[in-house]
Parts: structure tokens; C-alpha cells; sequence
């Protein structure tokens, strides 16, 4: 048995090449993806923080303005209220966070086991198999969670924006993983 997938002389098994590069191209990706929500997980943390701590002035502040008609504002505290209310919506920070972590390890994965694909080695069909499990999985967890992110985009950019976000996050967190799967064990390699 040989180490590389199909053979020079006999069969090239050109879905090797071809999948691997294309893990290669969507793990690249999802890492700058991953990148962009780690991010905004810290912002948003660091934004939580400040509310939190300013979270009696800010009720105060809203309580007197809603008493006075909007006469009395106290330091943007209306400003307060709706960043308070919005960070209410999304998924906690720490969650956010984990998930984003978890995206960039399996984009990481991706991309090593996409370039061991490319160059049609064997040893990386087992390997390939298990993240498409994990991608899978991992992909379908980040969606529950994400619910809550998916109506705020839906409430200020609009249905189309957050229809567009969850078309994307299921396509490449959920299909995409199955479909490598699926090409793996139309090989029947393993």
C-alpha cells in the first residue's frame, strides 16, 4: 500500500489536490474570520466591562430622563441604556470568545491537513475525517449560540444581512466540513 493517494502512473485521484486546496483557501478564510470574532469578543468584553461598571449611573441617569420628559441628560445616559440593552441581546462575551477560539483552531487544522491533501498523503485521510466531525459539530454549536447575534444583525441591519450571516456561517461551519466527509468516504479510502 502506498502513502500518497492514487497512484502517478494509473490514477491521478485529482479530488485530492483539488479538496485540499480548497480547505487550504476556506481555512484561510475562516482564520481571518476567526480573527475579526476574537476581536470583537475582547471589544465587546472590554465594552461590557465599562457598562457593568457604570451600570447604577447609567439607571439613574435613564430614570431621571425618562422622569423630566428627556429635560435632564445626565451624561449620554440614554447613550448608556441602549449599549447596555445591546450587549444584553448578544451571546455572553466569554462564549463568544471560546467559540472564535474554536474557530481559529479548526481553521488552523484546515489549512495543515488542506496542504497534506494537496500532496495526496494517505496519512491525512483519518486526520481529515475527524476535523470534518469536529468542523461539523463545532459549527452547529456556534449557531445555537449564535441566535441571539443573528436577530441583533436582523434588528439593525436588517432580515436580508442576518439571512445572509447564517447562510454563510451554515456553509462553511456545517456543509462545507460535511461535504469534505462526504468526498472522503466516496473514496473509500479509509
Amino acid at each position: 500500500m502506498t502513502h500518497q493517494i492514487g497512484t502517478p502512473g494509473k490514477s491521478c485521484e485529482c479530488w485530492a489536490p483539488v479538496v485540499g486546496t480548497m480547505l487550504i483557501l476556506i481555512g484561510l478564510f475562516d482564520l481571518g474570520f476567526g480573527a475579526v470574532m476574537a476581536a470583537a469578543s475582547i471589544e465587546l468584553g472590554r465594552l461590557a466591562g465599562v457598562v457593568a461598571d457604570n451600570s447604577g449611573l447609567i439607571s439613574f441617569g435613564h430614570a431621571l430622563s425618562q422622569a423630566s420628559g428627556g429635560l435632564l441628560d445626565i451624561g449620554s445616559a440614554e447613550q448608556g441604556a441602549i449599549v447596555k440593552s445591546v450587549i444584553g441581546e448578544l451571546p455572553p462575551v466569554w462564549l463568544s470568545l471560546i467559540l472564535a477560539i474554536g474557530r481559529l483552531l479548526l481553521a488552523l487544522a484546515s489549512i495543515v491537513l488542506g496542504i497534506a491533501l494537496a500532496k495526496r498523503l494517505r496519512s491525512a485521510v483519518l486526520p481529515l475525517s475527524r476535523w470534518a466531525l469536529v468542523a461539523a459539530g463545532w459549527g452547529v454549536l456556534g449557531m445555537l449560540f449564535s441566535l441571539g447575534l443573528y436577530g441583533f444583525i436582523g434588528k439593525s441591519s436588517g432580515t436580508a444581512a442576518a439571512g445572509v450571516i447564517v447562510l454563510l456561517d451554515l456553509s462553511l461551519h456545517i456543509l462545507w466540513p460535511l461535504i469534505v466527509l462526504w468526498r472522503i468516504r466516496l473514496a473509500r479510502i479509509l
